[in-house]
């Protein structure tokens, strides 16, 4: 079970900041009588806990233990019925995994079938495609083929001469007619080039006009300009140097107001060291550790406030530099200007002030913090060892449970998987003497089919006829010359 800490209450606070939070309790226990004070109050039930442990022998069963074994009992029967329990879900597994491989070995033997009919019709086709390779490879029918490919070929030739014929004749027109349109595009824009020339010199001219009485426009109001800004730039220098210098009074202001907070803080870090060696001895490295913590904040305050008047320096400078280039450039400063500085002025230095006020306050509330988060921590330390402990034993003797269940299961997953190879091993041996009857069979068929191959070689010369006449038939019907055709088959007669 996941480790869940307490309340911590903190065993030390210091006094001057909040007071004793057990201050009733330890003024009640000053003033208890001396003879109360041995005396211990205890509950019934506790009384009853220490005689029952005090017994010698062991404990007699009671009707409430004899009424939960019974019930325990029920409970086991019952369970046992359960389709859910790890008992059932086991022997539904290993049921679902027999079926799983019964099905596998269905489906094996069902591809086992559609691969061999497969490879029947490869085979077939092969033989199909071989005997078609080889009637194709005579030489009376690639005279055959090569003679209708000739007679396609003149009936394209007769088509070509046609349509280059068409296709000049069209080529002719239109280069007639593209070149009268080329002649039409080249009068009309003749005459718009003429008319745009004209409208373009009217143009120029007006515009060439106006655009001379705007140049001594601008140069008028860019020599009034300059004389307006030499005079603002005067004015806005001298309007920078008086800020500058008040700038600079209350930055010194500031800089005593800092270092008057900064005595005060060392004065107070000083009696809170003064209180803190008061303390008890077992807290006297973290006091310490504290007094360095505090030594080194204020350390890095007071480094960053140097950085802080450095920066402001370098600032000035750089915003003294920056009116000197940029004076030809400076836009109108009014009163409205001058008042937000001010004000934006007066807000950073009560940010600073409110900051300094907070960080003083985190620093008090860090240290109390730190404490009662120390002693919590060591509370909790304490408890979870103490429940790791107990989760240690629980888990050891869960283990040894575990470990008689898994192997009296490893027993039993044995004796499974020597009844699975064996039904295998049978399976195999079935299919090895079914492949053996299958080879056989191929055998025969494949001789079958070398005899019809045979016969087909002599039906080969009735085939070529008829295939001829078929051809030569195609060929008249569709208008093409069967002279190379008809004097193939009369060669291939007279040779026979």
């Amino acid at each position: 079970m996941p480790f869940r800490g307490r309340i911590a209450y903190p065993s030390y606070v210091d006094k001057t900041l909040f007071g004793n939070p057990h201050e009733f309790v330890v003024k009640r226990a000053a003033t208890m009588p001396a003879g109360l004070k041995d005396q211990v109050v205890i509950s019934s039930e506790e009384l009853q806990t220490m005689a029952y442990r005090s017994r010698l022998g062991p404990a007699e069963a009671s009707e409430k233990q004899m009424d939960r074994d019974r019930l325990h009992h029920l409970s086991n029967d019952r369970k046992a019925k359960w389709p859910n329990t790890i008992e059932a879900n086991r022997e539904r597994k290993e049921k679902l995994r027999l079926e799983k491989m019964d099905a596998e070995e269905r489906l094996r033997l069902e591809i086992d079938k559609e691969e061999a009919a497969l490879q029947e019709e490869k085979r077939r086709l092969a033989i199909e495609r071989a005997n078609k390779m080889l009637y194709d490879s005579t030489d009376r029918v690639k005279s055959l083929h090569s003679k209708l490919m000739l007679a396609d070929v003149m009936e394209e030739r007769e088509r070509q001469i046609e349509l280059k014929k068409r296709l000049r004749l069209r080529e002719i027109e239109n280069e007639e007619r593209w070149y009268q349109k080329q002649q039409d595009a080249i009068r009309r824009m003749d005459a718009e080039e003429d008319l745009r020339d004209e409208e373009e010199m009217t143009k120029r001219a007006a515009v060439a006009k106006v655009r001379q009485e705007q140049i001594e426009s601008q140069m008028a109001d860019q020599a009034e300009r300059i004389a307006e800004m030499k005079r603002e730039g005067v004015a806005m220098k001298q309007m920078a140097i008086a800020d500058a210098e008040a700038e600079h009074r209350r930055r010194l202001e500031n800089l005593e107001h800092e270092k008057r907070a900064r005595a005060e803080l060392v004065e107070a870090n000083e009696f809170l060291l003064k209180r803190r060696a008061e303390d008890q001895a077992l807290l006297e490295a973290e006091e310490k550790r504290m007094l360095a913590y505090a030594s080194h904040k204020e350390k890095d305050l007071l480094e960053r406030r140097d950085r802080e008047e450095a920066r402001f320096k370098e600032r000035q400078a750089w915003r003294q530099q920056l009116i000197d280039r940029q004076i030809a450039k400076l836009t109108d400063m009014n009163k409205a200007s001058n008042q937000r500085l001010e004000k934006q002025a007066m807000e950073v230095q009560a940010k600073a002030q409110a900051a300094r006020e907070r960080l003083d306050e985190q620093k008090k509330t860090e240290l109390l913090v730190m404490h009662m988060s120390r002693q919590q921590q060591m509370r909790w330390k304490a408890e979870r060892a103490a429940q790791e402990k107990a989760e240690d034993h629980h888990y050891v003797s869960e283990m040894q449970k575990l470990n008689a269940t898994l192997r009296e299961e490893h027993a039993m997953a044995i004796r499974a998987k020597f009844e699975r190879n064996k039904l295998r091993d049978e399976g195999l041996l079935l299919q090895m003497a079914e492949k053996t009857d299958k080879l056989d069979t191929e055998k025969l068929e494949e001789m079958y089919e070398s005899e019809m191959t045979k016969q087909f070689g002599k039906d080969e010369d009735a085939i070529f006829d008829q295939y001829a006449q078929m051809c030569l038939d195609e060929y008249v019907a569709q208008g093409k010359n069967p002279k190379p055709i008809e004097m193939v088959m009369k060669k291939i007669k007279s040779a026979h």
